[in-house]
């Protein structure tokens, strides 16, 4: 079993920072200008001996490899920015560790995936430091900063190439010969399965028996992924019963360990569970921030234990925690001012612990009729969460003046197939009039329906080859394209990724 920690590359400094945020701004800024802002408040968190490292510089990485070595973690899973265009940023660390053979940092990647946004802007996506936020930004006007596009194919392949000689490294993490990869957030990706599936066939073409996926906090099973990883501390917490003091959240410890080894694995899908060295994110975010009480070096070391016994019991190859380096969130393993090694200590006394082969181990989750009923609820929040993330894409669409039928026009798109008569399908219709892209007819298990304009074709029945069938019901795309894209030649398009691309 490998112990993973999450690896954070912001340590250096980038242009788009200095403009950004302020000249010279780096995770370290963040970390400098942090005061307590409660009694008790531990802040601001300073390295051992004062040790505000540049990562691209090689005694840095030399120095992390040594200190993984002799506490245990067996690799790095390194934050990967890729966004629209194949515009990456804070990618210098890993090419660096690239040419570096001699840096022993086994590693892997986790996509974050998502756009970074200002915090007032109408695209959520992720903020760096609310309170470093300016009003002379230089940036667009809308508050975007870097903007997530996935593209299709020419695009996948492109950002394939680009991770491909990270894969062959032989330093990449691998699990039977398959590079780990990891999504941040796949609810993001409306193409999310064809990708999968494409990345898997180049996978491939270049030697490998494919790549195994894992998919972050997701509560459902997703085709095409190997695993889900359950990532502390946010999915793990009690909102319910959090507290505050000066507005700024304090979920309680011990409450989300006991969370964290408590919660059953996804039904049907290997499932990894990732602890967390402590959270305190008032650096970035001031008094909009969460931070933990009652953390303790005891109630880390403890809850590492059973996360050990845990993830030994499901016979899992891997253990990750949150994190190596996250400074400006609270989150980190490195040695600091106030405890020294302690962090590190204890993950190694843990290990020790945990996996020491007189210990029994056996765990005991929720029962089967529980695990349903809990499973069928928050599928449906996941699918009312998709739906609604869709309209407000297509709201901001149309408030831009576009149109998702540029978007089909662009890959040669003139005739489609619209599956789903629903209130999506409906709204569709209208936007695809007087658009140069003729509609064929409507394909929906509801044949008894009827359309003025447009025949419907129950999903079963001979379907007529279109240029493209745009699938409405976004919350159940993976299942249509399943089954249909065995019966056509056409293209598959989740109207999620059209409001997206468009």
């Amino acid at each position: 079993m490998k112990t993973l920690t999450m690896y954070l590359p912001q340590f250096h400094r980038v242009i788009e920072n200095d403009n950004w945020w302020g000249e010279g701004f780096t995770e370290w800024t963040a970390v400098r200008s942090a005061f307590p802002l409660f009694d008790g408040h531990n802040q601001p968190r300073v390295p051992l001996h004062k040790n505000y490292y540049d990562l691209l510089q090689k005694d840095t990485m030399l120095w992390q490899a040594d200190l993984m070595k002799r506490y245990g973690i067996d690799g790095q899973c390194i934050y990967h920015y890729y966004f629209k265009d194949g515009r990456r940023i804070l990618e210098k660390p890993a090419e660096n560790l690239l040419n570096w053979k001699d840096v022993s940092m086994p590693f892997c990647f986790c996509w974050a995936n998502g756009s970074w946004a200002r915090t007032w802007s109408k695209l959520s996506g992720n903020s760096w430091a609310d309170k470093f936020e300016k009003t002379d930004n230089k940036d667009n006007g809308n508050g975007i900063l870097l903007e997530q596009k996935y593209g299709r194919e020419r695009e996948w392949k492109e950002h394939f190439e680009y991770l491909l000689p990270f894969f062959e490294d032989e330093r990449y993490i691998k699990l039977d010969g398959k590079p780990v990869f990891a999504i941040f957030d796949t609810g993001l990706i409306p193409c999310i399965y064809q990708m999968i599936d494409y990345w898997k066939e180049l996978s491939c073409l270049a030697g490998f028996p494919g790549l195994y996926f894992i998919g972050m906090n997701s509560l459902d099973m997703q085709k095409g992924f190997d695993a889900v990883l359950m990532n502390a501390p946010h999915m793990f917490w009690n909102l319910e019963t959090v507290r505050r003091k000066n507005n700024v959240m304090r979920p309680d410890y011990q409450e989300t360990w006991d969370n964290i080894l408590k919660m059953p694995p996804i039904k049907g899908m290997k499932t990894y569970f990732g602890g967390v060295s402590d959270c305190d994110d008032s650096p970035r975010r001031g008094n909009n921030g969460v931070s933990f009480s009652g953390f303790s070096l005891d109630v880390f070391r403890n809850g590492m234990i059973g996360l050990y016994r845990k993830s030994s019991y499901l016979n899992n190859e891997f253990v990750f925690i949150n994190a190596w380096n996250e400074w400006g969130e609270g989150m980190y393993l490195e040695p600091d001012e106030k405890n020294g090694y302690g962090y590190l200590e204890a993950i190694k006394t843990a290990k020790e612990v945990a996996l020491d082969n007189r210990t029994k181990i056996s765990f005991s989750f929720k029962s089967d009729s529980e695990q349903q009923d809990e499973s069928g609820l928050k599928k449906e929040v996941e699918k009312q969460k998709m739906i609604s993330r869709c309209f407000d894409k297509w709201m901001s669409l149309r408030e831009d003046g576009k149109n998702i039928c540029d978007y089909l026009l662009k890959y040669g798109i003139k005739t489609v197939a619209v599956y789903g008569i629903g209130r999506m399908g409906k709204h569709l219709f209208f936007e695809l009039e007087d658009s140069g892209i003729e509609v064929r007819y409507i394909i929906d298990r509801r044949t008894e329906m009827h359309h003025p304009k447009y025949p419907i074709k129950g999903p079963e029945e001979k379907l007529e080859e279109v240029d493209a069938v745009i699938i409405t019901p976004v919350w159940d795309f993976e299942h249509i394209y399943e089954k249909l894209k065995y019966k056509m030649k056409s293209k598959f398009f989740s109207l999620y990724e059209l409001v997206d691309e468009s």
